[in-house]
């Protein structure tokens, strides 16, 4: 579970700086900040679920039917569909209008369905420490 709190502070860190490097870009730069600012939505929450399975040593008694631990695989999944999520953000994969520019609001349904992922993982891995 470590591996992956120390995987998700690195993804943090990187967000934090890919608009930087995409100034001269501004679309890019703009769904760059605007995904960085949904991580951090989402950070916090994970970080205390993942410190939480710890804690309460949440993996010794849940594993999945493969004999993985529970939190541990879930945390990866999550580090994944945070990964992914930016990749489809900043590249624009599934956006509706791709010829045109725009500020990063237009729907991107296979955006909103990685999220959505990333949204139950978290709500499993509370589930587990229950």
């Amino acid at each position: 579970m470590i591996s992956f709190i120390v995987w998700s502070v690195y993804l943090y860190l990187f967000q934090l700086m890919i608009p930087n490097f995409l100034k001269s870009k501004i679309e890019y730069s703009a769904r760059a900040n605007k995904a960085f600012r949904n991580l951090s939505e989402s950070f916090s929450i994970f970080l205390a679920l993942a410190i939480l399975s710890i804690v309460l040593n949440v993996d010794a008694n849940t594993q999945l039917a493969i004999n993985v631990d529970a939190n541990t695989q879930l945390a990866m999944y999550w580090l994944i569909s945070r990964v992914l999520f930016l990749i489809i953000y900043i590249s624009g994969v599934g956006k509706k209008n791709k010829g045109t520019e725009g500020d990063g609001n237009e729907a991107q349904p296979i955006r909103s369905l990685v999220w959505m992922v990333s949204v139950v993982l978290l709500v499993l891995m509370a589930k587990n420490l229950l």
